[in-house]
């Protein structure tokens, strides 16, 4: 007997209409109902031998003979990593995003001083990724925005050496705070 559109509809909404295996939705997807016991090897189609499938799982898993134990194991396991895994990708996209955005307004930022009569920019290195290791380490914008300011008012510093500078000044504020927060641990130890 094949199974019917009613039961294939209340698989679908049993399993939230995303795949069982790998936790992909429509519409990035078309959705299957598979035979957790494949009929080919004896599987039923009673619904608690139905999971919804994505059509990529649904022919990988094709009839592989598994007991239902194993399969509920391998199959929540695997749930389980696919959605932490979108959680990844989407925590890493934000990274990215924000790392983009800092970098832009550091460009602004260090881009908004010039020497000479004739204004030319200061030298930096291209990418500006030491700036991304500050904030890392807990340096606030404010704090880099300052730093920018004395590296650039520092007269007695060369243009060609305002970057090493600043980076100078930003280390040694990471330092200090590292120097701090021991202290205030020290303190609460007492």
């Amino acid at each position: 007997m094949a199974v019917s559109k009613r039961l294939r509809f209340e698989v679908l909404r049993r399993d939230n209409f995303q795949c069982r295996y790998c936790g992909a939705k429509p519409p990035e997807t078309e959705l299957r109902i598979d035979h957790v016991t494949p009929k080919a090897l004896g599987g039923t189609d009673e619904s608690s031998n139905l999971a919804t499938a994505c059509h990529p799982c649904n022919a990988g898993k094709s009839s592989m003979p598994a007991d239902a134990a194993i399969v509920a194991d391998v199959s929540e396991d695997a749930i389980r990593l696919a959605r932490a895994l979108k959680e990844v990708a989407a925590i890493r996209a934000q990274e990215l995003r924000d790392r983009d955005a800092i970098l832009l307004w550091f460009e602004d930022v260090w881009g908004n001083w010039t020497y000479g009569y004739d204004k030319k920019p200061i030298p930096a290195p291209d990418g500006f990724d030491s700036v991304l290791d500050f904030i890392d380490k807990g340096l606030t914008e404010a704090e880099i925005e300052h730093f920018v300011g004395v590296a650039m008012r520092a007269g007695h510093i060369p243009p060609s050496n305002t970057w090493a500078y600043f980076c100078g000044c930003c280390w040694k504020r990471i330092r200090e705070n590292i120097d701090m927060a021991a202290q205030m641990m020290t303190a609460e130890d007492c």
